[in-house]
């Protein structure tokens, strides 16, 4: 009995230690106005900045949607995208502003997994 609620805690441990493990992600939406959103809150480049410092602390990836893709992104969607590189963060891009696809490396949409 002893044995079986060891092996139990320690499965229960383990589970929750690979849990807590997986990276953070940082939705970053830029809107065609300019204005951006990191997870789904209005935002400004100086706290996505800080958000992003932490973010490679814990081993994230940024999550990005920009607003009308076709035109000419905002200086404030590059600003975001050059944060991304300033700090070496992994980052998918989606073509949805809810983030539920990813864009292949062959620009193909894709769904994402949970």
């Amino acid at each position: 009995m002893l044995i079986r609620f060891v092996a139990f805690a320690l499965a229960l441990t383990i589970t929750t230690f690979v849990g807590a493990v997986e990276p953070a992600v940082a939705k970053v939406t830029a809107l065609a106005s300019g204005q951006l959103l990191l997870n789904g809150k209005p935002s400004d480049i100086r706290t996505i900045d800080k958000a992003f410092a932490e973010l490679k602390a814990r081993g994230g990836v940024v999550w990005y949607y920009r607003e009308n893709p076709q035109r000419e992104p905002h200086p404030n969607a590059m600003a975001a995208i050059e944060l991304v590189v300033k700090h070496q963060l992994p980052i998918s891009m989606s073509s949805k502003p809810d983030f539920s696809d990813y864009v292949d490396p062959d620009g193909r949409s894709k769904p994402r997994r949970p």
